[in-house]
């Protein structure tokens, strides 16, 4: 099976919470060189601190809820392990307080929700038991 049909076949939860987390990586990846246009193109709108944190608490929320409610149906807890780096990788950046080194923390977090969705389909697919879209 293809890898674009094995996403096309995840539940609209799951696909939302892949998509908001690959577009937190791509915003943070792009702030560095699209920073210096942003007052000419977007008014830095884009690249304000309640965008990033509206990112941010989406994506681990929703990440969270669906990651929470497939644990208690597969007692897989790799993914969840994946979600706490990402949480610690956020700790670590405001705690830091070095906004030149955001964009990497925001790339290794957006990357580590993906991946804990992507590990958690893994497990989804390869399990045997009877299952209910959630």
């Amino acid at each position: 099976m293809s890898k674009y049909k094995r996403v096309r076949q995840m539940i609209p939860m799951e696909r939302l919470g892949l998509f908001l987390s690959f577009l937190c990586a791509i915003h943070c990846l792009t702030m560095p060189f699209v920073v210096f246009f942003a007052p000419y193109i977007l008014g830095s709108l884009a690249f304000s601190a309640k965008i990033e944190w509206l990112l941010v608490l989406s994506s681990f929320g929703l990440a969270a809820y669906i990651l929470i409610l497939d644990y208690q149906k597969h007692k897989r807890l790799k993914p969840l392990y994946f979600l706490a780096l990402a949480l610690a990788l956020k700790v670590l950046e405001v705690s830091w307080g070095s906004s030149s080194y955001n964009w990497i923390f925001g790339v290794l977090l957006g990357g580590s929700v993906a991946y804990a969705y992507w590990v958690n389909y893994k497990h989804k697919t390869a399990c045997t038991c009877k299952m209910k879209a959630s």
